[in-house]
Order: structure tokens, then sequence, then C-alpha cells
């Protein structure tokens, strides 16, 4: 189902794929089967296995390899220059596209809070989490939490869904 509000050009959907109003899936971007694109988010080529959910206002050029059952959460921003500049020069934006070249990979089952940042370079193992807030420079191995001050531990068995607040 695509919204008749969102915009997806030069785009490959799989089977199922929902892009909901005010979405932008563009620059060959593609989503596996099942996946789910919330509003506001901005997607220019980068490539998701199936079944993920990508939340709002998450931002995403090329060189992104998503793999299946993923969350994204909201406003997550996932980076592919080091020294970004209003040129692009030095950038290949036909190999970032084609796959050729990876700046983040993102294993399976992988949650990604919001907020997040991922930098350049990093590989995200398969079952591991990304706090809400966090700066990622670095691999994160699998199965491991990254905590937003840059330290990692590993992931509990059976954690809490919710904390709620106190009356």
């Amino acid at each position: 189902m695509i919204h008749p509000l969102a915009h997806v050009q030069g785009a490959l959907l799989g089977e199922g794929v929902t892009v909901w109003q005010f979405a932008s899936v563009t620059g060959g971007t593609i989503l596996g089967a099942g996946c789910s694109v919330s509003p506001f988010a901005m997607l220019h080529g980068p490539q998701f296995g199936r079944r993920c959910v990508i939340s709002g206002g998450v931002m995403m050029g090329p060189g992104f390899v998503i793999g299946d059952d993923c969350f994204i959460g909201p406003n997550v921003t996932l980076c592919n220059d080091m020294w970004p500049s209003a040129d692009k020069d030095g950038l290949d934006l036909d190999a970032l596209r084609s796959g050729e070249i990876v700046t983040v990979r993102v294993g399976n089952r992988v949650c990604i809070g919001a907020g997040a940042v991922i930098l350049p370079g990093v590989t995200i193992g398969d079952d591991a989490v990304v706090a809400a807030g966090a700066v990622v420079g670095r691999d994160v191995p699998a199965g491991m939490v990254w905590l937003r001050n840059g330290k990692t531990m590993a992931k509990p068995a059976n954690p809490k869904r919710m904390r709620p607040v106190r009356p």
C-alpha cells in the first residue's frame, strides 16, 4: 500500500510494503517484502531486507544496507560521508547507489532507538540494540547494546518493553 500523499519514485518495493503519507522513497531505494515506512521518513537509495519498520523522520541516503526484521526508530540518521561538503567531488554516488560501496551495514533483528546517529564505516551485528540518542562511531558486536556513553553491554535475555512513569 502506498498512501496517495507519499512520494515513491525510482524505488524497488517488495510484496506487502506500506509507505505512509508524507514519506519519500526515491533514488533506487530497495524495500524488502513486508517493510513499513512511516510518515516523514526520507529514503534515497538505502537497501532494506524484509519486515523492517522505518519510523518517522528517518533520513537515509545511498550506501546503507539493512538486514531483515530491523526497527529504525524515529529521527534516526545514518551518515555516509566522513567529510560532508556542499560539492560532491570525490563522492562516488554511483558506487553507493549500486551497493558496490557500503558505508553502514546493519545486521538482522537490529533495533536502533529514537534519535540515534550512525556514522560512516560502522557495522552493527545481528540482534544488536542502539540506545536512543546514541552516536555510534565504531562497530557494534552482535547481541550487544550500544549505550549513549559509547560503551556496550550484553543484551538482556528478557528486557521489559515499557518503562511506566510513576504518578
